[in-house]
């Protein structure tokens, strides 16, 4: 009896690994704080700095925003279907683990490094989505919620399960989370650079 039920434990599939609580916290903190310094940044802006463009082919804060709020959904969305759809590679999870592919430092590194230009998918793309500030903070902490709620929440292994979101690196499913927050903060890095445009608006 005691080696039938031996046996039944061995032949049983390998369970999820959930994330770990540090990465957890890792994973949220970073998306507490790139939201805060989003909102930070946008909150006190005129309508006038808000509309301004640089130039007809650059985007303005309003637009960089809406992007971010667009990609927020859009990864998260792939995220949570991948962490259902895929399966589990050991595999490259251990190869990964013993090269130490990468670091999550060296990954929002390489996401927030605005001297490696990028082009956002058409669906991203912005195109009024929001017709005042208000409506994309809204939109914004409500997305921002949900990611975080996730996050936290998730049983998924994300760490088990690879994607190769475009013309970016295959990352983990535990990376893409990061790159969500790593996103947010590149593109207010772009906020930024209209800020100290010539012509932007005093207020």
């Amino acid at each position: 009896m005691r080696s039938s039920i031996i046996l039944a434990i061995l032949v049983l599939p390998l369970c999820a690994e959930p994330l770990s609580k540090n990465e957890r916290d890792q994973a949220m903190s970073h998306l507490h704080a790139t939201r805060k310094q989003v909102l930070d940044f946008v909150g006190p802006l005129t309508e006038a700095q808000w509309k301004f463009k640089p130039a007809p082919e650059r985007w303005s804060i309003a637009e960089c925003a809406e992007h971010i709020a667009e990609t927020e959904n859009l990864l998260r969305g792939l995220i949570q279907q991948s962490a259902k759809k895929l399966p589990v590679d050991d595999a490259r999870r251990a190869e990964k683990a013993a090269t130490k592919d990468v670091s999550a430092k060296a990954l929002l590194n390489t996401i927030t490094d605005r001297s490696k230009p990028a082009s956002a998918p058409a669906e991203i793309r912005p195109t009024g989505r929001f017709a005042t500030k208000a409506d994309f903070i809204a939109a914004f902490n409500s997305r921002r919620d949900e990611t975080i709620r996730y996050v936290e929440t998730t049983g998924e292994d994300l760490r088990g399960r690879f994607f190769k979101p475009g013309p970016a690196p295959e990352m983990d499913l535990y990376e893409m989370v990061l790159m969500i927050s790593g996103h947010s903060d590149r593109h207010l890095q772009q906020m930024k650079e209209v800020s100290r445009a010539p012509g932007y608006p005093k207020n």
